[in-house]
């Protein structure tokens, strides 16, 4: 099963990822929104990052207490299932599930054909 991948030594943090995964996923640039995370600060003058994205570990399916997440080639959340309960926010280890007008969000890496990758100027992110 192929997964994202982030290289912080060629990431410039121009947050293009979190764009367009807004833009694809919920029509509108608005980062917040977005399934990726990568956050970058500055520490005594030096870039930092805290990337977070699913690594597909699977601990939120298996919370889910209806069954609504299925995990195969990639996350599928199933929206009329899904009963926004968080239970799956709270098992996940990098806190990227989002719960959102009750229900759960959760990267699906665009069915397996991530944009985030594909938009990278520097190629800081890779889905092997």
């Amino acid at each position: 099963m192929k997964r994202l991948k982030f290289k912080k030594e060629t990431c410039i943090g121009c947050q293009l990822c979190a764009q367009v995964c807004s833009a694809m996923k919920e029509g509108e640039y608005v980062p917040s929104k977005a399934r990726i995370f990568i956050e970058t600060c500055y520490d005594d003058g030096n870039l930092k990052y805290h990337d977070n994205y699913c690594i597909l570990c699977g601990l939120c399916a298996k919370a889910c207490p209806v069954d609504a997440i299925k995990i195969g080639e990639y996350i599928e959340v199933d929206m009329d299932q899904c009963i926004g309960c968080g239970a799956c926010a709270e098992k996940c280890p990098k806190k990227v599930v989002r719960i959102r007008d009750e229900k759960a969000y959760i990267c699906d890496t665009c069915k397996g054909d991530p944009m985030c990758v594909k938009t990278c100027p520097q190629n800081a992110l890779t889905f092997e």
